[in-house]
């Protein structure tokens, strides 16, 4: 469980473990996996899979919306659990450091945060924003927007020190 009750030492504290494992997550073949999961289940997410309903959407593609949402935050937490397993470190560790970096002040807004807590802080409010279902739910029913999503990783990955 994440604890949001953490001191600001543990975010500066923490910058490294998250970087390590933003780096690992980033890895080609990390987001190759990400990328051809998010493929193998796009078919349940375009209109014509939608059956009747409010809005379209029958609670049968919603649930399964919900469980391939699950799946992709399995597959990701698995890749964070291997590394952290490997650095010594443990999920609720890293659950506190991304809770105390999610409540960290604004990047932009806070010039004496080091580069490396930024960098891990982006990380973090990237990692938070592609869990969430609604803009998962997005990105499964438009590739063009996964297609980009994938790109800016691709990037970011190349320019984490």
């Amino acid at each position: 469980m994440i604890s949001s009750d953490i001191s600001a030492p543990a975010v500066e504290g923490g910058t490294d473990l998250v970087l390590a494992v933003a780096k690992t997550c980033l890895l080609e073949s990390h987001l190759q996996t990400w990328s051809e999961f998010m493929a193998s289940k796009e078919s349940l997410f375009r209109k014509e899979a939608l059956g009747e309903g409010e809005g379209g959407e029958s609670s049968e593609y919603v649930f399964g919306w919900s469980q391939v949402h699950e799946e992709f935050e399995e597959l990701v937490q698995r890749g964070i659990g291997e590394r952290l397993i490997e650095l010594g470190s443990s999920m609720e560790e890293f659950g506190a450091t991304i809770a105390s970096l999610a409540g960290a002040p604004t990047l932009t807004l806070d010039a004496s945060m080091s580069e490396e807590a930024s960098q891990a802080q982006a990380f973090v409010e990237i990692l938070v924003g592609m869990m969430e279902f609604r803009a998962f739910v997005d990105i499964m029913k438009n590739k063009a927007k996964r297609d980009y999503y994938f790109d800016i990783l691709g990037m970011w990955r190349r320019q984490l020190k």
